[in-house]
């Protein structure tokens, strides 16, 4: 699998919010990649900094490239860019390079800096929803990590 390292982190905070995994309006494969890494913590997941698996079969994926847009921040206009930019901060705390290979325990491992990180890594957007996004990650760490047997440290 080969996947963007926020939407790793994304599907984390989804299981602690315990979202119903459902196809999506958009088309996109989220909801298929986050069951395969809820039912198999032995994925080999390839990080790389581009349109990964989730992207499949999504009206925005246009070249191999993202044109949607969002409105949460005024420095930037393209959720591509957006995530470009969470995606180089979250590598970089994490200590992560592009077209490594993890399984989803090893990434849930570098959860801790991620979450020592979170203020910078979404620096600019509301911290509120930042704390929030980080009680969610840990839950969604816990309940990973008790399905699969694992400590997380």
């Amino acid at each position: 699998m080969k996947l963007r390292i926020h939407h790793f982190f994304d599907i984390i905070r989804d299981f602690g919010k315990k979202e119903k995994l459902k196809p999506h309006p958009y088309g996109h494969s989220y909801h298929k990649v986050a069951k395969a890494i809820w039912n198999n913590p032995n994925l080999k997941i390839k990080i790389i900094a581009e349109c990964d698996d989730i992207c499949d079969g999504c009206i925005h994926l246009k070249d191999n490239s993202c044109d949607d847009v969002i409105s949460h921040r005024k420095d930037f206009k393209y959720k591509e860019k957006f995530n470009d930019f969470l995606d180089r901060r979250i590598m970089k705390a994490c200590l992560i390079n592009k077209d490594e290979v993890f399984n989803p325990i090893q990434l849930c491992k570098k959860t801790r800096l991620y979450l020592e990180n979170i203020l910078w890594i979404y620096e600019g957007n509301d911290p509120e929803h930042t704390l929030s996004r980080k009680k969610s990650v840990i839950s969604g760490l816990k309940e990973y990590s008790e399905k699969h047997n694992f400590n997380i440290t």
